[in-house]
């Protein structure tokens, strides 16, 4: 077996270039195991190879070269890389969930008790019955957002705001806040913050009725596991500006999300075991 390696077996084995070598040995990434001190020649061993390689596996997960950089400095224990990956793996895992759905082709609905993130939004009250009114108005307060130069938080979906709590009265009739996710730097006089909470999640795949039988259903399970709404009703990704305009309303996959009083994790794991959290189909 060799023992060293030239940068073109290098680049050539990890499938990148030549500058790419040079560029993680001037972040402080690499040292080669070896430079001929006559021709300057660099050489490196199996452990440059394999190093190189996991940083390719960083890049490849939305890393960077400074993540990668401060995971190798802390040997491997960074809270903060470990909450960038714990971001990008709920980002794929909605992902996923949503395609996973319309690929079933089937109404079906996924419940469960999550923390709601912490949003700075872009924000304005509505009135309107259908999903083509809450579409019409969620596309015109996005090209304002556009307009005002805010950058939209990629990984969250648009969301618009139900002004009732279930099956609570409604405080006002027909009434919805349309919302629009912003990156964080975005926040000024003219943003709204909404803190992180408990919340119920019910993803659900199909049509405005089903979204309607869906909400029903919400109700029905927070009232069986007592729990106790602490907030209206959110909608995400309802009339989402992200979907695109090839997808149909028969094959929108909503989020219903209840904010609910406060629970410890114990608690929220109990009742993520329960019977009633569980998928659900319809015929």
């Amino acid at each position: 077996m060799k023992k060293f390696f030239t940068i073109g077996q290098v680049c050539k084995c990890c499938g990148i270039s030549r500058s790419t070598i040079l560029r993680m040995e001037n972040r402080g990434l690499l040292s080669p195991a070896h430079v001929d001190e006559n021709t300057g020649y660099r050489y490196y061993d199996i452990y440059n190879v394999t190093k190189v390689l996991h940083i390719q596996m960083f890049l490849n997960m939305g890393l960077t070269y400074d993540d990668a950089y401060s995971y190798y400095a802390s040997v491997g224990n960074s809270p903060e890389i470990l909450a960038t990956l714990e971001n990008r793996l709920a980002i794929v895992t909605k992902a996923y969930e949503e395609m996973k759905l319309r690929m079933d082709n089937k109404q079906h609905l996924k419940l469960e008790i999550i923390t709601l993130p912490e949003y700075v939004c872009y924000q304005r009250e509505f009135k309107g019955a259908t999903w083509g009114e809450k579409y019409r108005d969620m596309y015109n307060l996005f090209g304002e957002v556009i307009e005002k130069g805010y950058r939209p938080l990629i990984s969250e979906r648009l969301f618009t705001v139900s002004k009732y709590n279930g099956g609570h009265k409604k405080e006002s009739e027909n009434a919805y806040i349309c919302c629009v996710p912003l990156e964080p730097s975005c926040a000024d006089a003219d943003t709204v913050f909404h803190p992180s909470c408990t919340a119920v999640s019910m993803l659900c795949y199909g049509n405005e009725k089903t979204a309607k039988k869906a909400h029903a259903e919400l109700d029905e399970r927070i009232l069986a596991l007592g729990l106790k709404p602490k907030g209206y009703i959110l909608g995400m990704g309802i009339v989402s500006g992200y979907t695109g305009k090839e997808f149909s309303q028969e094959n929108y996959v909503s989020r219903l999300i209840v904010p609910i009083e406060d629970l410890d994790n114990e608690e929220i794991d109990r009742l993520n075991r329960s019977g009633l959290i569980k998928n659900i189909s319809w015929s």
